[in-house]
């Protein structure tokens, strides 16, 4: 299993708006082939920052995700949304 997070930080005054957008993503990327979770946090005590986590079956699911038409969506108009690059962190996992 592939396993992403991602952390980010949303300008404040574009919260409501990058919720919505990103809503899209997770909505559209839950319902994908190999997909096997995939969810976006509020942090708690932090009132701009946001977490993606995402589990996938495998690197193909992944592969096939990113070339998907909302993720590239996402990756066009994320820096729109935050201010830093996000944080991406990928781990494998074997039962």
């Amino acid at each position: 299993m592939k396993i992403i997070n991602v952390e980010l930080t949303v300008k404040p005054e574009l919260q409501a708006e990058y919720e919505k957008f990103a809503n899209e993503l997770v909505e559209h990327s839950a319902a994908e082939q190999g997909n096997l979770s995939y969810s976006h946090f509020k942090k708690l005590n932090a009132d701009f920052e946001y977490e993606i986590i995402e589990h996938w079956k495998d690197q193909q699911a992944v592969a096939k995700h990113n070339e998907t038409p909302h993720f590239q969506k996402f990756l066009a108009h994320i820096g729109d949304y935050v201010t830093k690059a996000p944080v991406i962190i990928r781990m494998d996992y074997n039962a």
